[in-house]
């Protein structure tokens, strides 16, 4: 049984027996589509810890029309929860937290938060269109708040924006592949004393898009808004960032303890700070009683960071044992052991497959630099290729070495082509070009077309044969893109299921083969258009938090489980595939002419960076919140793999962007 709440803007179902919202929708919207996952109560309240756990029981509960009050007890803490309707129309939740015990009570992240499980699951990509959400968080302690962004193109979306009180971190729970479970908002550390409250309250608003949630959120009075130029900057680059409050008063602006000077320009405030060592810096901003911060990266110059990642793979990931079979692979590796790793029985952690990335980076600074060292390491590993797990003869590409039969990928085969023209940019040897004719008859001959792989490039490809008189072959293998494509637009919005139901990569190749075809075309403009309809899904899976983990950083939550060595699943903020965000508004800056997808795209490669460490090392993914699924996050796995991507996509756009410049 359920009972409603609604007014002009809202209707609201709260559950009878738990109290908690179980389905929130907008009224004007008339697919009544609901914000709410449907296997979990919104608002609720949990108390947890290592030494302590014990679950609230509802004591009270009323709901009228426009007013709802709840009360949550156990033996330690009593939580009254209030809902009602703003003047504007907007959901207030307020939450007053009260010390039961006889002594002082420590508040805090670790033994306490609130539950917003938003409908953020992936179940098909026509589901996923009309009914699911990204659900976009920054816990910034007073200025707090969250974009739920339903994930097909829609005007109707939600904000969460905190008025009282002070978040300082989230954790997920029943997180795992499709699902990227639910969510609890958790408080900053408050030491109550016996029967003392303590008070969190948001007020739930309807925004058309992240650009009016944003306009939204500046009409609160403790607001503050933080913009920066770049949330990673590279050595001799100055960390720049303005400020936007509407309270009266120069924001006062620290690092660590240290107060910076803040500028006034054009009637706002800018800070402006020259790091003088890489690592990680959080600014503090204050401006009266609100506090909040922004999170910066300051890197090793890209061209070194590329030249020690480069270095560190030859001297510590590639097999250099001539009795072993994988002899020249290039190999996961685990940081704090110092060893490279294989599994033959888990593919994300054989020799294979994604590992092809570090041989994409090394032929990609090949072509840039002479470095004979280099070229001898990769020379092993096109040995290895071709022993292992290319078939010249019939242009098969195998899932793992020995040329293993055993699983048919079809991700596989585009990048293997796609090092294949980077190898013939790089040599100009006709072998590659023969090569790619092969593995393309093969590729479409079982069906290729129907795999939205990332690693399909059709400019690099066609830039291959550019440099050669091989036009027919050209043609052909243009032909077999121009099928693929025809198969992306023909599908439309409604995305194919591949190794997991929906997620950003399986739309970032349909924008970049939309868009890199359009290049070969009359008819630009309608390319332009079919890419834009795919760009507007993909740019909502990016965030745009003021910190270098979350801006247009794309939601991903399994990465760490399935290709790092915690096997944990979360959200992997940043985890290297959101650079192929990056790489999908190139192609379509490129073909449309609209630099601001170019800004973006800079941005997006520059917050992956942060999984190059500045002496070569790798880490797999960053695990953001504060715990998942119960275990510890906020770390940088220890393996290095399958992180390189954003170094070969910095190289490929140094001609438009000239920071990620390599060699002379």
């Amino acid at each position: 049984m359920y009972k409603e709440m609604k007014n002009d803007i809202f209707e609201l179902e709260i559950s009878s027996e738990s109290g908690l919202i179980t389905s929130l929708s907008l009224s004007d919207d008339l697919s009544k589509a609901n914000f709410v996952s449907e296997d979990r109560g919104f608002g609720g309240v949990n108390c947890k810890g290592r030494k302590f756990s014990e679950p609230f029981r509802l004591t009270e509960l009323f709901v009228g029309d426009n007013i709802s009050h709840a009360v949550y007890e156990n033996s330690r803490l009593r939580v009254e929860r209030d809902m009602c309707f703003s003047d504007t129309g907007n959901l207030v939740m307020r939450y007053e937290i009260k010390n039961l015990t006889h002594t002082v009570y420590c508040l805090c992240r670790d033994n306490f938060g609130i539950e917003i499980p938003f409908n953020d699951k992936y179940t098909d990509a026509d589901d996923c269109m009309q009914n699911r959400v990204h659900t976009h968080i920054w816990c910034g302690r007073n200025v707090s708040w969250v974009n739920a962004l339903r994930m097909g193109n829609s005007k109707y979306n939600l904000g969460l924006f905190l008025t009282e009180g002070s978040l300082v971190s989230y954790s997920q729970y029943e997180c795992k592949t499709n699902i990227r479970g639910y969510f609890e908002l958790e408080p900053e550390t408050v030491l109550l004393d016996s029967m003392e409250s303590y008070v969190i309250k948001w007020e739930i608003f309807p925004c058309e898009d992240s650009v009016d949630f944003l306009r939204k959120l500046s009409g609160y009075k403790r607001y503050i808004g933080i913009v920066a130029k770049h949330y990673t900057v590279f050595c001799g680059e100055s960390i720049e960032f303005a400020i936007n409050t509407v309270e009266k008063g120069v924001p006062r602006v620290f690092l660590g303890k240290d107060e910076l000077r803040v500028n006034v320009e054009n009637g706002g405030y800018v800070v402006r700070y020259l790091p003088q060592e890489i690592g990680e810096y959080r600014f503090t901003i204050q401006v009266g009683e609100v506090e909040t911060y922004a999170e910066f990266a300051v890197k090793t110059p890209f061209f070194a960071l590329t030249e020690k990642r480069v270095h560190f793979i030859v001297e510590h990931q590639q097999c250099l044992d001539q009795n072993s079979p994988l002899y020249g692979a290039y190999l996961v590796y685990d940081n704090r052991m110092g060893t490279p790793y294989f599994d033959y029985f888990n593919t994300d952690h054989n020799a294979c497959r994604e590992r092809l990335n570090m041989a994409l980076v090394i032929v990609k600074y090949l072509q840039k630099c002479d470095d004979k060292k280099v070229r001898a390491s990769l020379d092993l590993f096109i040995q290895f290729m071709f022993r292992e797990f290319y078939d010249e003869k019939c242009g098969d590409v195998y899932n793992n070495i020995g040329k293993c039969h055993d699983f048919l990928r079809l991700y596989n085969a585009p990048g293997v082509m796609l090092l294949f023209a980077e190898l013939y940019l790089l040599t100009l040897d006709d072998r590659y070009l023969d090569n790619i004719v092969k593995l393309s008859d093969k590729y479409y001959a079982i069906g290729g077309e129907k795999c939205y792989s990332n690693a399909v490039s059709i400019r690099v490809v066609m830039e291959a044969f550019k440099h050669s008189t091989r036009k027919e072959e050209r043609e052909r293998v243009l032909s077999y893109f121009r099928r693929h494509v025809e198969n992306m637009i023909n599908n439309g919005l409604s995305y194919p299921k591949h190794e997991v139901n929906y997620e950003q990569t399986i739309v970032t190749p349909v924008v970049k083969c939309i868009s890199e075809l359009g290049l070969y075309s009359e008819d630009k403009v309608f390319f332009i258009n079919e890419a834009k309809k795919h760009l507007r899904c993909l740019e909502r899976f990016s965030g745009h938090q003021p910190s270098f983990h979350l801006n247009e950083i794309a939601i991903r939550f399994w990465d760490d489980y399935w290709f790092g060595k915690s096997g944990c699943f979360g959200d992997t903020l940043p985890h290297h595939l959101s650079c192929l965000t990056a790489r999908a508004y190139m192609a379509y800056a490129k073909l449309s002419g609209d630099f601001e997808w170019i800004e973006r795209a800079e941005e997006c490669l520059r917050n992956c960076l942060c999984l190059i460490k500045d002496n070569g090392e790798g880490s797999a993914a960053y695990v953001y919140p504060h715990t998942v699924n119960g275990a510890d996050g906020e770390f940088y796995d220890e393996w290095a793999n399958d992180q390189d991507l954003p170094l070969y996509d910095g190289m490929c756009f140094s001609d438009i962007i000239k920071v990620f410049t390599v060699g002379g």
